[in-house]
């Protein structure tokens, strides 16, 4: 007679991670796409109020609108190559 055994965290060795549903994953990337593309348009919104105050039009548009962009993209660089490249030498560093 076989027996099954159900595989639990405990069971689990230390470099093996849950899987996560599709969904979660895409969600995820959805969100950080989202941060990208609001941040983009918030500062290219708060150049656009600068340049009607100051009458500079369209210069402190386009400088938010890279502003923007630029602060979007470190913080999805930040969350998908820094974070995980910290998390997986933190984890390797309690193994040895």
């Amino acid at each position: 007679m076989v027996l099954s055994r159900c595989t639990t965290w405990r069971d689990m060795t230390k470099n093996e991670r849950p899987k996560r549903p599709p969904a979660a994953d895409a969600a995820s990337f959805l969100g950080h796409g989202l941060t990208w593309a609001l941040s983009t348009a918030l500062f290219l919104f708060l150049g656009w109020l600068v340049d009607r105050w100051l009458g500079t039009l369209p210069l402190f548009t386009i400088l938010g609108a890279f502003v923007g962009a630029g602060a979007g993209f470190y913080s999805l660089y930040h969350h998908l190559v820094v974070r995980p490249r910290d998390r997986d030498s933190a984890g390797k560093g309690k193994d040895e």
